[in-house]
């Protein structure tokens, strides 16, 4: 019983934790602004921004209670080991019928407040562009999808450990990785199973785009425009791929932005590259999967962490469950340390643009994407080191003048 209360009170910290995070943000909205970002926002920006946050921050809040709410609920009557329990003779199909009922709830819980903050609040302020229908199907093929992966890897996991006991940790962690892997090389054709991708038109931006690719040694397989702009009205760029790069350029990002910071995006995308930021990334994202499959093997070695709540013995989607309720404060120390790197990255992706001419542009880009997403300018510096893959724009902006 004392696991259990342990359990319940390191979820309730963590939503504690969460929110003094929010509050220590609404400490600094009254500050003024760095005077590098003044210009982003004129008076009626600034006041819309300030509503939207607001706005966004009360639904959170009133989200954010409701989940753990019935999350702690559902700890509590030992939901899980019930649901389990239906069909007690084979552990795969138990397991199976047990994701598929909690992935159906999660996902019947998620369509009102999904609903309210794309119909209501990004409605409200000018973002959304979602369609009923496209919401629905997003919906749908989110769940199957989800469903699809969760109910393939704990079965593999379920047989590795059944099959090799604690050796089925090594060969779990070999696997996670691998799945990462073909996830990130995979990754635009996940996306094409939401979003269209059609090639960018010959003109002015394709060459500019490609005479950067040759300048930069940069293979590219193909550019391409995302339709981004069934669902929002906000942009965004990404380069995927090794050894042959693929640009996509969403929608909103053409249509709205000069070709000069297009371009300059892409000066700094391509610094990345040059600096091999993913692959230098990559090795800790390795070690941070390793750490989390060590400390599931330690809860599965531990059955009595599993029957504190119901369970005759160990059960291995319960045990994934009880890892992401008790692992914050690891995986909040490894979001800093990741961070605190992306962060340097990131700084030396912009010096890389700007010593190639591009740092005037890249700044008028950065502050464009920041007034078009209405983004907060001046966020608590703790804040910043936790939860922030990126710089503040002030410090961008500062760098790159530098």
């Amino acid at each position: 019983m004392i696991i259990k209360i342990l359990i319940l009170i390191s979820y309730v910290i963590e939503n504690i934790f969460d929110f003094v995070l929010v509050k220590l943000n609404d400490s600094y909205v009254k500050k003024p602004l760095p005077e590098n970002v003044k210009d982003v926002y004129d008076e009626d920006k600034y006041n819309k921004w300030i509503n939207y946050r607001n706005d966004s921050k009360k639904f959170s809040a009133l989200q954010t209670l409701i989940s753990a709410g019935i999350t702690l609920l559902i700890y509590i009557f030992n939901v899980h080991s019930k649901i389990f329990g239906i069909f007690p003779f084979n552990q795969y199909i138990s397991n199976i019928f047990l994701i598929l009922v909690f992935m159906v709830f999660e996902t019947i819980l998620s369509i009102p407040f999904s609903y309210y903050s794309n119909f209501v609040i990004e409605e409200k302020y000018g973002f959304n562009k979602t369609t009923i229908k496209t919401f629905i199907l997003d919906i749908i093929k989110e769940f199957v999808i989800g469903s699809i992966l969760t109910i393939g890897l704990v079965s593999v996991i379920t047989f590795l450990f059944e099959m090799f006991h604690n050796w089925g940790i090594l060969f779990t962690i070999v696997l996670v990785i691998l799945f990462n892997l073909f996830v990130s090389l995979f990754s635009l054709t996940f996306l094409k199973i939401f979003n269209k991708f059609t090639p960018l038109e010959d003109g002015e931006l394709k060459t500019m785009l490609t005479e950067l690719c040759e300048k930069y040694n940069v293979k590219l397989k193909g550019i391409y425009v995302m339709d981004a702009s069934k669902r929002t009205t906000r942009a965004n760029a990404f380069c995927t791929g090794f050894a042959k790069k693929t640009i996509s350029l969403d929608d909103n990002l053409v249509n709205n932005y000069s070709n000069d910071k297009i371009v300059a995006v892409f000066a700094h995308e391509f610094g990345h590259a040059k600096h091999k930021h993913t692959v230098r990334t990559m090795w800790f994202a390795f070690f941070r999967i390793a750490i989390l499959i060590l400390s599931l093997g330690v809860i599965l070695n531990f059955p009595i962490i599993c029957q504190s709540f119901g369970f005759e013995g160990v059960n291995y989607f319960f045990a994934f469950t009880i890892l992401s309720t008790i692992s914050w404060p690891l995986s909040t120390l490894f979001d800093f340390i990741s961070n605190k790197i992306s962060r340097k990255f990131e700084y030396q992706a912009d010096a890389f643009a700007a010593k190639e001419g591009y740092g005037e542009s890249l700044i008028g880009a950065l502050k464009q994407l920041s007034r078009d997403a209405l983004t907060n300018l001046n966020p608590h510096p703790f804040v910043v080191a936790l939860e922030h893959s990126h710089p503040t724009l002030s410090q961008r902006i500062d760098a790159i003048r530098k």
